[in-house]
């Protein structure tokens, strides 16, 4: 019996040490996630906020990417379509009043 006791001690020994290196490695990746903490939040405290313009350059690069320059030329000539339409109209319309008037003029 006196051989079984130093041999449960030695194994509770060896528990307890297993334990300390396991605390041991859980402090050391403790204080390695605390100053990659630190350092990141230095970094984003000492880091300029974008200006607005970069802002308004980073918008306009993104449009001019969605809007190809194919597009821009459909648009362009549906404008262009419209437009000559209103001047016709407007031109008839006036041709029409004009008619109108010299009509009630009785010439």
């Amino acid at each position: 019996m006196s051989r079984e006791q130093p041999f449960r001690e030695e194994l509770e020994l060896d528990e307890v040490l297993a334990r300390q290196q396991e605390l041991q490695k859980r402090l050391l990746e403790y204080e390695r996630n605390r100053k990659e903490m630190e350092r990141n939040r230095a970094e984003r405290e000492s880091t300029i906020p974008p200006l607005d313009e970069i802002h308004e350059r980073e918008k306009w690069r993104r449009h001019a990417e969605l809007v190809s320059r194919g597009e821009i030329a459909n648009v362009r000539r549906d404008q262009n379509h419209g437009l000559l339409l209103v001047l016709l109209l407007l031109a008839a319309t006036g041709s029409l009043v004009w008619w109108g008037l010299s009509l009630m003029q009785g010439g």
